[in-house]
């Protein structure tokens, strides 16, 4: 069964990858790190580097909230209403989860973020109770949003299965 062909437009589907990669890598990471598994010259490393690439992703993000906000992709006809409602509302949530996570993630910072050299941005805050429940706020929201991003990839991987080719219709590759 066939979904419809129409593709996301290029900007869409640009914007959606670049947050997709640096979400997950910096979730993956993240966790690792809080693991206590990593050999202590990467669990020194990837906290600045995480860091400055979330916070380059910032005005990426917005671009990608603003710019869904503006466009509205017809839902495939082969997926029931209710099944679109229930997916349009869980996008609604990563969106938010997201969010969440930057915002939170930035307004925890209690030292300066250098982005790769070429600028540093004083923190928000003073440190003290705020920053720190920011950080617990930071986590819980991490938590949430890798469950539902296992959600959403496992959905993704049984729409592919099933012969949905939803990865085709946010496709980098235009034919």
């Amino acid at each position: 069964m066939e979904t419809s062909t129409q593709t996301y437009p290029p900007l869409a589907a640009w914007l959606h990858w670049i947050c997709a990669v640096v979400i997950l890598w910096a979730m993956i990471s993240g966790f690792a790190l809080a693991s206590g598994a990593l050999p202590p010259a990467v669990s020194a490393a990837i906290p600045p580097f995480n860091v400055a690439l979330t916070t380059l992703l910032m005005p990426v993000f917005l671009l990608r909230i603003a710019y869904r906000a503006s466009f509205r992709m017809p839902p495939p006809a082969d997926i029931p209403p209710a099944k679109h409602r229930l997916a349009r509302r869980a996008h609604a949530l990563l969106y938010l989860l997201s969010s969440l996570s930057l915002a939170s993630g930035w307004l925890m910072m209690e030292r300066p973020v250098d982005l790769f050299g070429l600028l540093t941005l004083q923190p928000s805050l003073e440190p003290g109770a705020a920053t720190r429940a920011l950080a617990k706020l930071h986590f819980a929201s991490n938590v949430l949003l890798a469950l539902l991003l296992s959600a959403h990839i496992s959905a993704v991987i049984q729409h592919q299965r099933r012969g949905r080719r939803l990865l085709r219709r946010m496709s980098l590759l235009t034919s």
